[in-house]
């Protein structure tokens, strides 16, 4: 194993470990409250979703908040609820931007559905089903080359035991192995925009959301 990789694997063992204290911290009551109060959105079934339109969606989430489990943004630009390992804040954990960035049906259905970004919903799937999709689920696995991905991709992580994992998505290609990707990355960091080299980790899957409407709809060339 190359020195990088090595680096890579402990840094995200590291965070693993901290994201699984941060699950077992108590509730701050303020925090619940926070969610009460701002987390008032819904969603709605569309026919179309493109990679770009799933990119400004997620970039507006960009310098918000972080929250383990949790679904909703103010859209404020800032975090609501900094450092707080809490439950009922402001921000989605790194599986649940993934899962309303790419309109992911709560069902399991390979059609889109749209969240408002004040909707509180996480959505039922954990890195460890992106990182490893059965057949039915509307993602995929892919290569890694950059010949492979587009924007909106993802690449995941998960822990040899299966306890803890990390997931973001391709904003734009770097090189060398490294990208700016756009996370949910922790409660000390929110979510936001980082040039990270999970490409080019072997810690790292690519994984694809299936059934992304064409750029060019609704005005395709006719073959």
């Amino acid at each position: 194993m190359r020195t990088g990789t090595r680096t890579t694997a402990l840094r995200w063992a590291v965070r693993a470990a901290i994201a699984v204290v941060a699950m077992c911290t108590l509730t701050a009551p303020a925090s619940a409250t926070w969610s009460a109060n701002n987390c008032n959105g819904g969603g709605s079934d569309i026919a179309t979703w493109k990679r770009s339109q799933a990119k400004d969606y997620a970039q507006r989430d960009s310098n918000e908040g972080y929250e383990w489990g949790g679904g909703c943004f103010k859209l404020n630009d800032q975090d609501d609820t900094p450092n707080q390992p809490d439950s009922g804040g402001e921000g989605t954990d790194c599986s649940g931007l993934v899962f309303k960035t790419w309109a992911l049906p709560a069902d399991g259905r390979n059609d889109f559905r749209q969240w408002d970004h004040q909707k509180e919903i996480h959505g039922p799937f954990s890195t460890a089903s992106f990182y490893s999709p059965a057949a039915s689920n509307p993602f995929k696995t892919i290569a890694k080359g950059y010949p492979s991905t587009s924007s909106m991709d993802a690449f995941v992580y998960r822990t040899s035991d299966g306890d803890a994992g990390h997931i973001g998505m391709l904003y734009s290609e770097g090189s060398g192995g490294s990208d700016y990707i756009i996370e949910s990355r922790g409660d000390s960091y929110g979510t936001g925009i980082w040039y990270e080299d999970y490409r080019s980790s072997s810690a790292f899957r690519a994984v694809m959301r299936e059934g992304w409407t064409p750029e060019c709809y609704p005005r395709c060339a006719k073959a």
